[in-house]
């Protein structure tokens, strides 16, 4: 966790214009007029869609400076040292094709609390409220909200992050898909007389 007189919030993933890190921008913009101490760092790879320079300039039409840190694409301990300074994953995507977004249970195992939208599967990630908080799509205003809503509450971030990383370790942990994993291979697998039988007597 950071500081808590400054909410760090992070942006993981590719730069698609539908995964929403325009949305973001726009809505750290929202924050910036309204005086609220924060810091986003914005972490993914450049697209065909947006570059690295359009990031940039936008975030300095928008007169951030400091308060937003573009990174561009991170690996390995790099990324693992950025997560886990901050304190919030912020993923506000309407992508067409989401479905079950791995970064968002990346941000719940390093302890985050998760803003999102009700995209794909989302929902089943983050219980509104409860491991996170769910925004409207592509509504910078909505997702500001939220954000400031988690830099102004003392103690939300930290309650729901907990509970999300409670949720990782019942339902999405590595130990927990390899059970799950090995349960269905079992039950896939015909009795071993079955088995056996058909050995002696293949189709």
């Amino acid at each position: 966790m950071a500081s808590e007189t400054m909410i760090r919030f992070i942006y993981l993933g590719n730069l698609l214009i539908e995964k929403g890190p325009l949305i973001l921008l726009e809505a750290c913009r929202i924050l910036k007029e309204r005086n609220i101490s924060f810091h986003c760092d914005l972490v993914g790879a450049p697209t065909a869609e947006i570059t690295l320079h359009a990031v940039q300039a936008l975030a300095q039409e928008y007169q951030l400076g400091s308060l937003v840190t573009i990174h561009g694409a991170q690996y390995g301990k790099a990324k693992e040292e950025l997560l886990k300074q901050a304190d919030v994953m912020v993923f506000p995507t309407y992508y067409h094709n989401e479905c079950f977004p791995l970064v968002l249970l990346e941000g719940m195992k390093q302890g985050l609390a998760l803003v999102s939208t009700k995209e794909g599967a989302i929902p089943d990630i983050i219980r509104d409220g409860e491991t996170g908080l769910l925004i409207e799509k592509q509504n910078p205003e909505s997702l500001a909200l939220a954000m400031e809503k988690l830099a102004t509450t003392p103690g939300l971030a930290a309650r729901l992050a907990a509970a999300g990383t409670q949720l990782y370790e019942q339902c999405y942990s590595e130990s927990v898909f390899i059970s799950r994993m090995m349960g269905i291979l079992k039950n896939s697998c015909p009795p071993h007389h079955l088995s056996d039988e058909y050995e002696r007597h293949p189709q």
